[in-house]
């Protein structure tokens, strides 16, 4: 297990522990520093840093955004901050919650349209407190006995482009990227592995502020972690890692089942405290 989990997802978004029961499993599994990351939203990161601060472990504040990328396809942007209090970045999130609950209504006319139909009510229930997602979909698909499982949803019906996804409003990488820092964020690239041309995106987005890249993730293998880590140095990006931890499913890692070596950590903590350090500073113009 590795002692930093730097990408893990709660009731907030579209996993199934509530902040505080995530930190809990994380700190139970050895996990030291934990960065909850839910999708949109920061909504749980004071009851995930009041039990953090309990547990003496370390809460970092992060989110994760998706990006639609110019060649077709989307990127997933982490970012941590040392606070979230920005009002450019919470309007914007409110612009993406809202813009989820149209993107809800148009799956769930689109699963109508395939003979699937399911009750939106009984959605928002298993959504709880977040903006409803696909993996809630997902859940209730299972509920009905359409699928056997959260992945078939996915496989089948919901992923990216399917016959019962839909999009919705995202602003471009540079706007993107360019929110999280001002809002003095540490912005990574999530999961590359799952790019079709994962070399071509890095490259790209780091020309437009990228800081970091999830090279310690829970798919990639040797060979994987070597090359990420290669571009991660020729692109002067920090490595990460992460779980991304949801408890979706039963052969799901756990917080910290990832292969992220301790000195990776600390040079990301390193790193992360320098940039929140220089955006506390004030402005020649506030000095």
């Amino acid at each position: 297990m590795a002692r930093a989990d730097l990408h893990t997802h709660s009731t907030h978004s579209d996993g199934t522990l509530a902040p505080r029961d995530l930190v809990r499993r994380a700190a139970v599994r050895g996990v030291e520093i934990l960065a909850l990351t839910d999708h949109d939203t920061t909504a749980g990161i004071l009851e995930a840093r009041a039990e953090a601060d309990t547990l003496g472990l370390r809460l970092i504040a992060g989110i994760e955004l998706s990006t639609d990328l110019p060649a077709g396809g989307d990127a997933h942007l982490l970012a941590y901050f040392q606070s979230v209090n920005q009002p450019a970045l919470q309007d914007q999130l409110a612009r993406y919650r809202d813009g989820r609950s149209r993107r809800g209504l148009a799956i769930l006319a689109r699963l109508d349209d395939l003979g699937l139909p399911l009750d939106w009510e009984r959605v928002q229930a298993i959504a709880g407190e977040a903006a409803v997602g696909r993996p809630h979909f997902a859940r209730a698909m299972v509920e009905r006995g359409y699928v056997a499982s959260v992945r078939e949803a996915f496989e089948r019906y919901l992923y990216t482009n399917g016959p019962a996804d839909a999009a919705r409003e995202k602003l471009p990488p540079p706007e993107t990227i360019r929110l999280l820092r001002e809002a003095g964020g540490v912005v990574a690239l999530a999961h590359p592995a799952l790019l079709p041309e994962p070399e071509e995106v890095i490259a790209e987005l780091s020309a437009q502020g990228l800081q970091g890249l999830e090279v310690h993730y829970k798919n990639h293998d040797e060979e994987q972690v070597t090359q990420f880590a290669e571009l991660a140095r020729r692109h002067s990006l920090i490595a990460t890692g992460g779980s991304d931890f949801h408890g979706l499913h039963e052969d799901e890692r756990e917080p910290g089942q990832i292969d992220f070596p301790n000195e990776a950590v600390s040079a990301f903590v390193d790193f992360a405290e320098d940039v929140w350090a220089k955006a506390a500073q004030p402005t020649g113009s506030e000095q």
